[in-house]
């Protein structure tokens, strides 16, 4: 009997994309870090500490970078935080695996209430268990995670979770929170490939909409999210995390892929994410902004509307 219902990208075992991808098997996994050509990070940057900026009356929503996909959302009445990661490395150990070369633009302990936590899949850069659970300890916010992800953080005891579908909704403090497609995988061990979901999200507070991309690669789903549940005033997209193309193509987007789904969610703001922080492939560090400008330039987009902000660095989207 299968965990979940059948559907167009759950088989009864295993989940998968809308679009076929490429199957990362060890073969290929091989084969990328034995002809990988690296280019080296900086050993840690110390970046300017900016205060946090806090919501006005003239504001609909501040977005703060706190670093890689993690963003502080603060709205009329709450605050939300999007796949929190305040580890030392993106690994399941923290002796080896990659390692976080700037703190985090939001210390913990300068962090507000959190009222909600999306996580968008099971990633280690993206699901940082001992962050959740020092958030359930200090806050006890609720939890929305990818449908298969619930088990892990109740196992961990985290009591106020719930997980979702492509799709589905949900209301919280009167913000309602779809759950979307993306493009991507899932696993955090060897044998649990693509056992759980992985999405986006799309926050809407009355008329105001924040879309969360998570991580993935380009396709059509960005279309579909803006034909089924409406353009984004604010979209938080993915730029890093790409090279080489012949493997990450599909699953993470690069800068030009970027702002062709930044087009497509018709977007009116967008904001970069998910680079440097952990050096999770083979660019450089200051290759995602090189890159963006490029396609920025390309594709006729401002870069006011297509944005990247310092880490700790905020974005007041005025009402």
């Amino acid at each position: 009997m299968s965990r979940f219902k059948i559907s167009d990208h759950y088989n009864g075992k295993q989940f998968y994309n809308l679009t076929p991808t490429h199957n990362e098997s060890l073969y290929t996994v091989l084969k990328w870090k034995l002809t990988s050509k690296r280019i080296k990070w900086p050993h840690w940057i110390e970046d300017e500490a900016i205060p946090l900026s806090p919501i006005t009356a003239d504001d609909k929503s501040v977005c703060t970078w706190v670093g890689h996909a993690c963003f502080l959302i603060q709205l009329k009445g709450m605050n939300i935080l999007t796949d929190p990661v305040y580890a030392k490395r993106a690994s399941p150990v923290q002796f080896a695996g990659p390692k976080r070369v700037r703190a985090a633009g939001i210390p913990f302990e300068s962090l507000p209430k959190i009222d909600l936590v999306l996580v968008s899949h099971n990633h280690y850069d993206h699901l940082d268990l001992a962050t959740l659970k020092k958030l359930h300890e200090k806050d006890a916010p609720h939890f929305i995670v990818a449908l298969g992800d619930k088990k892990l953080l109740v196992d961990n005891g985290i009591s106020s979770v719930q997980e979702m579908d492509w799709w589905e909704e949900t209301n919280f403090k009167e913000t309602k929170i779809h759950f979307l497609p993306s493009q991507h995988w899932s696993a955090r061990g060897l044998h649990d490939k693509c056992h759980s979901l992985w999405g986006g999200h799309m926050i809407s507070q009355g008329d105001h909409k924040i879309y969360f991309g998570g991580d993935s690669g380009y396709s059509d789903h960005f279309l579909q999210i803006k034909n089924k549940i409406g353009t984004p005033d604010i979209s938080l997209i993915p730029i890093g995390a790409y090279e080489p193309r012949w493997f990450m193509k599909d699953l993470h987007m690069n800068p030009d892929d970027a702002v062709k789904a930044h087009l497509d969610l018709g977007s009116k703001k967008s904001l970069a994410m998910h680079y440097g922080t952990f050096q999770l492939t083979d660019e450089a560090i200051d290759d995602p902004l090189k890159d963006l400008s490029l396609a920025l330039e390309k594709y006729g987009v401002s870069d006011s509307d297509f944005m990247s902000l310092k880490h700790g660095g905020s974005f007041h989207f005025k009402a």
